[in-house]
């Protein structure tokens, strides 16, 4: 009886030490494969008005963001671009670099996420090395009616 207990025990220890299969849901959930990653912390926001869209996407990694923005007002030039920033105090405070008649430029934004969702702040800007800032980050107004929602990512 002594052999078939052995046995049974070394087969046991056999089968335990395979662990979970590879590519296992739980090995997936738990990957730090950057695409897999970067799919949890994806989001895309759009504004849709009767002319004009504007489209967010962000990827957030703690308070770090980064993603894109593309701007289409109606007879204005199309501005395109990705922004680098943080998110701070339900803010997301970006530099904005985008390109607009063949120009590349850049500039800071300041997006609040209010009840109708996240809404540019505008206000008094001065340029500090080349860059357009915001004066007064807790003085920018919120007021218009140009809210991005959340939207499915393409």
């Amino acid at each position: 009886m002594k052999p078939f207990l052995n046995l049974f025990f070394a087969s046991l220890i056999l089968v335990s030490c395979n662990g979970p299969k590879k590519n296992s849901p739980i090995d997936v959930a738990f990957s730090s494969d950057a695409e897999h990653l970067e799919e949890l912390n994806t989001e895309c926001f759009q504004y849709l008005g009767a002319k004009d869209t504007v489209r967010l996407t962000t990827h957030v990694d703690g308070t770090n963001v980064t993603g894109s923005l593309d701007y289409s007002f109606f007879e204005k030039d199309k501005n395109s671009g990705t922004i680098e920033g943080e998110i701070r105090d339900n803010m997301i405070i970006a530099e904005y670099t985008f390109m607009s008649e063949g120009v590349t430029s850049k500039r800071q934004v300041v997006f609040k996420n209010t009840e109708d969702g996240w809404k540019e702040g505008y206000g008094e800007m001065k340029t500090v090395d080349g860059i357009p800032v915001q004066v007064n980050i807790d003085s920018l107004d919120y007021s218009h009616q140009m809210a991005l929602t959340p939207v499915p990512c393409d």
